[in-house]
């Protein structure tokens, strides 16, 4: 990733124009997330880093901000913190692409408006919100993954996601799905590009 600070920032965006004035934020445990964010800069030429939350404040130098975080229970990994300082980064008038990387449906109306309310994304017009397809292996997981994985195929999908949507998660998890796409950014890229 690449290390964002402001005279950094500057020379690129001389050399590159408006798109460098974005900054990728990465959240998760295996890598999907990284990946997502590693081919994203590279397509935009733009900056990155991995979630830290002594860092997270570098998002205050860049008009466009694009976290991407691993779904885990219908949340978005660590998105949260980005919430918590929502006024003390500034982020106001700035604009927010939030992506959530999961297993379940990206077609699924009710998949993608669950987590968009489950993770803060609705109403608020400087917010863009995007779902990309993920992946799981199952033998990979650590211990306290493996626990909470446990504990939502015995039955937690179903208390939280409409039963479609949970069949789909859970057929997915039981055969290793991996529905990683460079491909899948293209909305997401055209959606920055379009704001700049």
């Amino acid at each position: 990733m690449k290390n964002p600070n402001r005279k950094a920032r500057e020379n690129r965006r001389a050399e590159t124009g408006d798109s460098a004035d974005t900054i990728v934020v990465c959240s998760g445990k295996y890598g999907t997330a990284l990946q997502y964010a590693k081919w994203l800069m590279e397509t935009l030429k733009c900056d990155g880093m991995e979630y830290d939350k002594r860092n997270l404040g570098y998002v205050s130098m860049y008009r466009n901000v694009v976290y991407i975080g691993a779904v885990r229970n219908g949340d978005i990994h660590m998105l949260n913190m980005l919430w918590q300082n929502y006024n003390n980064f500034g982020l106001d008038g700035r604009n927010l692409f939030i992506c959530g990387v999961g297993i379940g449906d990206i077609e699924s109306r009710s998949y993608f408006n669950l987590l968009r309310r489950r993770n803060g994304c609705e109403d608020q017009p400087n917010i863009n919100f995007f779902i990309l397809p993920g992946r799981i292996r199952k033998n990979k997981l650590k211990m306290l993954d493996r626990s909470l994985f446990k504990d939502f195929a015995g039955g937690g999908a179903y208390g939280l996601y409409d039963k479609e949507d949970a069949d789909i998660i859970m057929e997915r998890a039981e055969s290793n799905y991996d529905g990683m796409s460079r491909e899948a950014l293209d909305p997401l890229i055209m959606r920055i590009l379009e704001l700049n």
